[in-house]
């Protein structure tokens, strides 16, 4: 491997440019203003320039074996006239022959070589990474050297991310590494329960199986590509093409390499006019997958979809509608002196609060007699729960009270939330609130309405029972109705629970986790305990 930092004693100039195997010594010549000459070890110096004014990479002489070749490329000869720089799709770049030539476009990504020119550092990392991309390998960014006086980054060496040497323990080169495994759907149910096992030390207790992430087997790669500032710009003074270890040669495993993770510029841009028309990450991912033909060669996955649309909603709620959204509550403060909002900041801008003057005479006159609160209500943008609570009086007249945002359905977010409301209602609790069957919302609001009378929804549990339940009863056609009946018809406690286990018993449902669940909060949802 050169060291940017040290540079032999007998060549004060740049390092050279080769694209022999990595084994072997060359032997460089003196610089020349003259074009590029390629001189073999053994042989007779002779010039070469291929057809499109590239220098002809040297091979191995006839009749030699492992014979490497050096090309010279002097400081005299970084005179090139072409002014294009490369990008990450191919582009246009300098090669010496003028701007006739300079002029051409290249679809894939040209294979680097000694006085490619480029604009700025970055062109030239994204063009060795596309040309990476290409081959199969990673790369990295390795060392650089700064100007002594400016400061000034002025070199910089691109390296394959297997360029370290090899651990003791890896084997060195020899060994072949290999990608991490693929695991797709199993057909067999045994595949599933191998996920999970038993622990003989833990006494039959179950430990769960975590993935083993498989390091980079690294192999002393010599790959490489060096870059340095010539006449304002960046050129290629040092490359090396061979590489010591497999390459990657299937486009659907090429975007798990490091340095090809990620969504590119371009498409980021069309994935976020595609956010703001509220597709969803489904649909956003098809119409990529029709693009690129399939989802297997769609250089990023549903999970870089994912964090796109996390961060779009993030800087969309700070920067663009939770702005609006205060200043509509501050109009309607100066209208209104009894509109109460109230918003609680942090990173993810977590829940809001707003209740109008009218709302709050209505609560303490007629409607705190029982509330309904429920935070099924969902946002296809913002994925945040709209929570509205409704006030019921004693003639079954219904009245919004308030609403709120929900970021994050925790039991904290309900405290802030729960206190809240009760601050705008000048501290009147509901006698009675009716929510969904949500553990987190249940500790809310037996801390903050510790005398108030918590039921759930009977019409969400039902619906719940179904999408749990769906397998169950449709084994067992006569359940659902024996279910019903014992729920409406069971005039006390004792009573529903004697038909309950009977229930059980018939249709051999005892160890059935949902049915647990129901008959553990049954307090809270069967009408008979309302009544004593």
């Amino acid at each position: 491997m050169i060291d940017l930092n040290e540079e032999p004693a007998e060549n004060n100039d740049d390092p050279l440019c080769c694209t022999q195997h990595a084994t072997g010594n060359a032997e460089f010549v003196a610089e020349s203003p003259n074009p590029p000459i390629i001189q073999r070890v053994g042989g007779a110096a002779t010039q070469a320039m291929d057809t499109d004014g590239q220098s002809s990479h040297g091979g191995r002489a006839p009749g030699s074996t492992q014979v490497p070749a050096a090309i010279a490329a002097g400081s005299d000869a970084h005179t090139l006239d072409g002014t294009g720089a490369a990008g990450d799709t191919g582009g246009t770049v300098g090669n010496g022959l003028g701007a006739e030539n300079d002029d051409e476009a290249w679809s894939q990504p040209k294979e680097p070589y000694v006085g490619m020119r480029f604009d700025t550092l970055e062109d030239a990392k994204v063009h060795y990474n596309a040309y990476s991309l290409r081959m199969g390998f990673s790369i990295k960014m390795n060392s650089s050297r700064k100007d002594v006086k400016t400061g000034e980054l002025i070199k910089q060496q691109f390296v394959c991310n297997k360029f370290r040497k090899p651990d003791v323990g890896d084997g060195g080169a020899e060994k072949i590494p290999v990608l991490d495994d693929i695991v797709e759907q199993a057909n067999d149910d045994n595949e599933y329960e191998a996920i999970v096992f038993f622990d003989d030390d833990s006494k039959g207790k179950k430990r769960s199986k975590k993935r083993k992430r498989d390091k980079i087997v690294q192999t002393g790669c010599k790959a490489k590509m060096i870059v340095k500032v010539i006449d304002g710009r960046w050129e290629v003074i040092y490359f090396v093409s061979e590489h010591n270890h497999p390459l990657v040669d299937k486009p659907c495993l090429t975007k798990y390499l490091r340095s090809h993770q990620g969504i590119p510029p371009e498409e980021r841009a069309f994935l976020t006019h595609l956010h703001n028309c509220n597709l969803t990450m489904g649909r956003m991912m098809h119409i990529m997958s029709d693009f690129y033909g399939t989802e297997l060669i769609v250089p990023y996955g549903t999970k870089h979809i994912t964090n796109l649309k996390t961060l779009l909603n993030k800087d969309d709620t700070k920067e663009g509608d939770m702005i609006e959204t205060v200043a509509y509550f501050k109009d309607q403060q100066r209208e209104d002196p009894d509109f109460f909002y109230k918003i609680k900041y942090d990173e993810e801008d977590r829940v809001e609060n707003w209740v109008d003057g009218a709302a709050r005479k209505a609560y303490v006159e007629s409607y705190h007699d029982c509330i309904s609160f429920d935070t099924t209500y969902m946002t296809n943008m913002y994925n945040m729960p709209f929570a509205p609570f409704i006030g019921i009086n004693r003639h079954g007249q219904s009245f919004m009270l308030g609403c709120g945002f929900v970021r994050q359905e925790l039991a904290s977010s309900f405290d802030w939330l729960f206190q809240t409301f009760l601050e705008a209602m000048h501290n009147v609790a509901p006698t009675n609130i009716i929510t969904d069957q949500d553990i987190a919302m249940a500790q809310s609001i037996k801390k903050i309405f510790p005398t108030s009378v918590h039921r759930c929804c009977r019409w969400h549990i039902m619906k719940k029972a179904q999408e749990k339940l769906g397998a169950l009863l449709g084994r067992n056609p006569g359940l659902s109705k024996d279910f019903n009946n014992c729920v409406d018809f069971s005039l006390t406690p004792e009573e529903f629970e004697a038909g309950w286990c009977e229930l059980m018993m018939k249709y051999e449902a005892m160890t059935d986790s949902h049915f647990e669940n129901l008959y553990k909060y049954r307090e809270t949802w069967v009408p008979c305990y309302f009544k004593h």
